[in-house]
């Protein structure tokens, strides 16, 4: 083999990249996360990047110090090696307070110090936005809480059931006024209009019952020229005298109602059923005539004798559809009058992160009251395009991102049992985010969040992994090829001079 051929063998072999795989890490806003990158091999120089980043990156660390110059603002003084001796080949990044905005894939790259080459391994970090409840009473002023990266421009608080309209829009320094709903003209501010510190909080003047509901602070990542979630609230109004009982999906929840009289009757209702209620007990016996559907075997009062006055009343494997303001009606046997209180329940949605690799089927699932005719899957990121819609027993594509068209479908079209489940197809890297399972609340007529859904999407051999492998065998074929050219040129050339040496003589 020639000087030329080994040399230029040595130069490809260098920009080999050897990957070991990627990992997938999930956490909550707030927390403060390690993401581990670990090698047997003296390193002299680490760096963490994030593909949406441009040339900026993470974190750098060579020659013994921090780099700072091309890391990216949002990560100023919030990442550190775990270790900064390295120590058995550890570079494992801490990232401090993280929110949705941080989540990605990013990479480990190091470089070894005996072969002068790089290895890297690949994390998709998924960040769950904050979910709060805030309980508020009318006619109060209220914060919603809500921060960003810093340096944001452009910051959105929308509400679920505004469709199109927002509650506040403030880009480039500037209130928008335009789909402003009017319900919120001259109502909300910014806590702080320069956003300091990444400060996006809402002040809410003056609530009213109609305030009640569940809103999300966004933020637009320039360089992914997308809209971020970072914060779901459920604002929750109160009338004077209301009892409040927040549970999360799945749970057994007791709505507690207890008089000191003797009682003859009880009835639980809730205002958005119509004529139906909940649970009836008179005489002795549960009434089921009226009762709504969707408590049907899910309901029991805690004491059928209701001893010492007690009419709370049993609630089984709560789902966010069982959000509501419920009014206990009891009589009292003595004056023969009724008396009530009303709760106010508040139910969390279920949230599930998935993992899935690249090329597999996936079924997210989610579980809506029964008798449901109205269905639709969203994902944040898709703006006002859904994942998935199903009305009156029928698939309907308007509005569909042409993403997953002929790639998705309720498990069950039937329904039953309030299955909503939807299955994904073939699923790919851009298919990760956070999904949002609704349904139609025919006696509200408002649509209800029942699951969040967070699909973590692992390239496997067919995403990043994959490639370095197609990488590394590529660079090797050519590096063969061109070993054995040049070989054969060279005793082609020696033949070729071999054969004229004895004319030249």
């Amino acid at each position: 083999m020639s000087a030329v051929t080994a040399s230029l063998c040595s130069t490809l072999m260098f920009v080999v990249f050897v990957s070991a795989g990627q990992k997938n890490i999930t956490a909550d806003t707030g927390d403060n996360v390690i993401l581990p990158c670990r090698l047997t091999n003296k390193i002299t120089a680490v760096e963490w990047s994030r593909a949406d980043l441009g040339d900026e990156i993470v974190f750098l660390y060579q020659d013994g110090q921090f780099v700072p110059q091309k890391q990216h603002p949002s990560f100023k003084n919030r990442v550190a090696l775990r270790d900064r001796q390295m120590k058995d080949g550890d570079v494992s990044l801490i990232l401090k307070d993280v929110t949705t905005a941080d989540s990605g894939t990013y990479k480990c790259r190091v470089k070894i110090a005996e072969t002068n080459s790089w290895k890297y391994i690949t994390i998709n970090l998924s960040v769950s936005p904050v979910i709060k409840t805030i309980p508020v009473k009318s006619g109060q002023n209220v914060i919603l809480p809500c921060r960003a990266p810093k340096n944001n421009q452009r910051v959105k608080w929308s509400r679920a059931d505004l469709k199109t309209a927002n509650v506040f829009l403030y880009q480039d320094g500037h209130f928008v006024p335009d789909h402003q709903h009017p319900s919120f003209k001259n109502r909300v501010l910014l806590r702080d209009g320069q956003m300091k510190d990444g400060d996006v909080s809402l002040i809410l003047k003056n609530v009213t019952i109609n305030d009640a509901g569940t809103y999300e602070c966004r933020v637009f990542m320039e360089e992914r020229r997308t809209w971020k979630l970072l914060v779901i609230i459920k604002l929750r109004v109160d009338p004077p005298g209301q009892k409040n009982i927040t549970a999360e999906s799945g749970q057994d929840v007791t709505l507690t109602c207890r008089v000191t009289n003797k009682i003859t009757a009880v009835e639980w209702s809730r205002a958005d059923l119509g004529d139906e209620n909940v649970f009836l007990y008179q005489d002795g016996q549960f009434v089921p005539q009226k009762q709504h559907p969707s408590f049907k075997n899910r309901v029991a009062l805690r004491d059928r004798q209701m001893k010492d006055g007690d009419a709370s009343l049993i609630l089984k494997d709560v789902t966010t559809a069982d959000s509501g303001t419920y009014k206990c009606r009891v009589k009292i046997a003595e004056t023969n009058s009724w008396k009530y209180i009303t709760i106010n329940l508040s139910v969390s949605p279920v949230i599930t992160s998935i993992p899935v690799k690249s090329g597999q089927n996936i079924t997210l699932p989610c579980r809506a009251p029964n008798n449901n005719k109205h269905v639709m899957w969203s994902r944040a990121d898709l703006k006002t395009k859904n994942v998935f819609l199903y009305r009156d027993g029928h698939f309907v594509p308007d509005n569909q991102h042409p993403s997953f068209k002929n790639r998705v479908d309720l498990r069950d079209r039937q329904m039953k049992d309030g299955d909503v489940s939807l299955i994904l197809k073939n699923v790919t890297f851009n298919d990760a985010g956070t999904y949002v399972c609704h349904v139609l609340m025919e006696e509200t007529r408002s649509v209800k969040s029942i699951s969040i859904i967070k699909l973590i999407v692992d390239p496997g051999r067919s995403g990043g992994q994959g490639g370095s492998v197609g990488l590394i065998i590529g660079l090797i074929v050519a590096a063969v090829v061109v070993s054995c050219c040049c070989y054969f040129c060279c005793r082609r050339k020696t033949s070729e001079d071999s054969q004229q040496l004895p004319s030249q003589i």
